[in-house]
């Protein structure tokens, strides 16, 4: 049986990845990470993971090519944008090519921790039965 994944972190800035992170897993959530979309869309918690974090802006294709196709293997997966260069546009779009939520950077680890929440629903930090 494939690793289970909470959650699939994808951003190109180290600090980013690292934070959400710590962050997450100290909520009690299995974090992986990936620096670009073509790395991200071929790791194993791409099949696996209950919530994507997506940053609009990587080095090798535009986030929302992502969630493109993240929507289109996974329909109901929720994939949350994040970006440092918000706009009514990009939000706008994201959101008319699926994303569940949209997050700009900076933003607080309160911030973070609630949009999670949301996207993963009452289950955010508990473990699934039989996980351990």
């Amino acid at each position: 049986m494939a690793e289970q994944w909470d959650v699939l972190v994808i951003d190109d800035a180290p600090v980013v990845l690292d934070a959400i992170h710590r962050v997450l897993a100290a909520e009690g959530l299995r974090v992986a990470v990936a620096a670009d979309g073509e790395s991200a869309l071929a790791h194993p918690a791409a099949a696996t993971c209950r919530l994507v974090l997506l940053d609009l802006m990587l080095p090798d294709r535009s986030g929302v090519d992502v969630l493109r196709a993240f929507r289109a293997r996974r329909p109901d997966l929720p994939v949350v944008i994040i970006t440092g260069y918000a706009t009514r546009e990009s939000a706008r779009r994201a959101m008319e090519e699926g994303a569940a939520d949209y997050l700009p950077k900076p933003f607080e680890e309160s911030e973070l921790l609630a949009v999670v929440r949301r996207a993963l629903g009452d289950r955010a930090a508990a473990p699934e039965e039989g996980r351990a």
